[in-house]
Formats: C-alpha cells, structure tokens, sequence
C-alpha cells in the first residue's frame, strides 16, 4: 500500500506542476494496482512532453529573424 501511495503522490505532484490545487482522494488506491498507477504517471509524463514540444514549435513562429 506504500508504494500505491507513493504512486498517487508523483501523480499529484505531476498534474500539479501547472496548477498546484488538484488532489487525488486516497480511496482511488482501493481501485487502482500499482500498474495502473504506473501507467497513469507514464501517460502525464507522455503528454507533458509532448506539450513542451508542441508549445516550442508553436512559440517559434513568434521568433524574430536577425538581419
């Protein structure tokens, strides 16, 4: 039960880095395997750099040419 709960505290910590108000009821580690967890914390990771990625090629539109 430790490391589900260790899990749900990345997972929190994860989707908190933009927003810091998101918290994740504990009876959630009653339905989810460590598995899951894991899988969960492998798919923000997943679409946060892809986000970081997206955003960066977006943001190069905007950068001035040098002449």
């Amino acid at each position: 039960m430790d490391e589900k709960k260790e899990l749900l505290k990345e997972i929190e910590e994860l989707l908190n880095k933009y927003n810091d108000t998101l918290e994740i009821g504990p009876y959630v580690l009653e339905y989810l395997s460590c598995e899951d967890l894991e899988s969960i914390k492998a798919n923000i990771i997943k679409k946060q750099e892809t986000v970081i990625s997206d955003n960066s090629q977006w943001l190069q539109q905007f950068k001035t040419k040098e002449k």
